[in-house]
């Protein structure tokens, strides 16, 4: 494969930068080819495109791939892929004042590849490090637009309706909630009584809530949802938990990883990966506190999954809603980038309950950046252990239509997309 050098320092800052950064979702790489598609469409406002492996680090170390040479089936089969097409990264900048060589690096990759327009596919966090970038370079007089791309299953993007990705995995969630109930349901007078799943969300129950989607079809199910809005009354917990078992036989639970005690701790820490800029705490177990607390309590068989990555890799089960909200993400942030902006992020608004439409809005980064949009008060019940009829009402449109991946042999049909690195041009880099 033959690859094409940056432009002659006399040529236009036109060339363009896409990179995937955080937690991943199901339809993250949809924004991808929407960037990509978009940019491609408009050869007379922007010009080499390139990719960057591992985010932010993955640009300190020159790992960039030119998308002139992509395939057009890769292209498609793009749309399909779970993970980061590029790999994401959980990589931030350091302060500038303590690690001011990231920065100069920084600038020098983007004055070498001459990139004009910088896309960061990310969630709130991300769109720090898309300002720190931005603001640098243009105060190093290299005119560089940072575009945001929204996504995350977290759902607490500030600001936006909903987040891209989320739609996604809360279909696949409340699914696999349903399915594993249904097996509660079928086993409880002999075996299993108590049933528990363990979501994604940090400090965030967006999620956990959306497994109680399975009341749509269950309208009676015993359940009990356990959002990290609020926090954990295990006394109230467990009389909830008796109530249910003496009126129906059994009881499902979901709650989410970042549930803390009446002190605001964290139930359960799996991990603290200390680093001198800062620490990163790793959530996870608290699936299996609760399920244990129940067993020990009553006595009764109890069982408890944590979908983890699942939740979040689910390609063969997104909403065909939230797939097309993230291919329009990607679309809005090039639209942003043609109208010569800088230093923003489209949101979703809505702009139709029935149907469900929605469009983007331009937001300043610094609006959304590092900022968490928690569950409202009305869409948790008054006791705290479940969801409300408003909350249904906003879950049910983002979870709509389904969009099957091809299969082959019996498996989804979507393999390693491979890509090859443009030769470095620049010293190495330890970012």
């Amino acid at each position: 494969m033959n690859f094409s050098p940056p432009s002659s320092t006399s040529a236009p800052i036109n060339n363009v930068l896409y990179a995937q950064a955080g937690g991943v979702t199901a339809v993250i790489n949809a924004s991808a080819a929407a960037v990509i598609e978009t940019v491609f469409a408009n050869p007379n406002q922007f010009g080499t495109m390139y990719g960057a492996f591992n985010g932010i680090k993955g640009i300190l170390e020159e790992q960039l791939i030119d998308l002139s040479y992509l395939e057009a089936e890769s292209l498609t089969n793009i749309k399909y892929q779970p993970g980061a097409i590029f790999k994401a990264c959980r990589f931030d900048l350091d302060p500038l004042e303590h690690n001011p060589a990231q920065y100069a690096r920084m600038l020098d990759i983007f004055k070498t590849y001459r990139i004009g327009t910088f896309f960061y596919n990310g969630g709130n966090g991300s769109m720090i490090t898309a300002q720190k970038v931005g603001d640098y370079c243009r105060q190093h007089n290299h005119p560089v637009n940072c575009i945001g791309v929204a996504k995350t299953i977290d759902n607490d993007l500030a600001i936006s309706h909903c987040s891209p990705g989320f739609g996604s995995a809360a279909k696949y969630l409340a699914s696999s909630f349903l399915e594993a109930t249904l097996d509660t349901l079928s086993m409880h007078d002999t075996s299993t009584r108590f049933f528990v799943m363990e979501t994604m969300g940090r400090n965030t129950g967006w999620l956990t809530l959306a497994a109680g989607l399975i009341q749509d079809v269950m309208p009676d199910v015993p359940l009990i949802l356990l959002p990290a809005e609020r926090p954990f009354n295990q006394t109230a917990f467990l009389n909830k938990v008796q109530q249910l078992i003496n009126q129906k036989g059994y009881c499902v639970c979901a709650v989410s990883e970042g549930l803390r005690n009446q002190n605001g701790d964290y139930l359960t820490i799996a991990n603290i990966e200390h680093t001198p800029e800062r620490d990163y705490t790793q959530l996870g177990g608290v699936g299996y506190s609760i399920s244990k607390l129940v067993s020990d309590t009553f006595k009764v068989k109890s069982h408890y999954a944590i979908p983890d990555y699942l939740q979040r890799s689910a390609s063969h089960l997104v909403s065909k809603t939230d797939w097309q909200m993230a291919y329009d993400a990607g679309v809005a942030a090039v639209e942003a980038a043609k109208q010569g902006l800088h230093g923003v992020l489209p949101i979703v608004q809505q702009t139709s309950e029935h149907p469900f439409k929605w469009q983007f809005k331009n937001v300043p980064l610094s609006a959304v950046a590092n900022l968490e949009k928690t569950v409202p008060d009305e869409f948790i019940s008054s006791d705290g252990m479940n969801l409300t009829p408003a909350a249904l009402d906003y879950f049910r449109p983002l979870i709509q239509g389904e969009r099957p991946v091809p299969f082959k042999n019996g498996l989804p049909d979507i393999p390693v997309i491979p890509f090859q690195e443009v030769p470095k041009i620049l010293p190495k880099f330890q970012a």
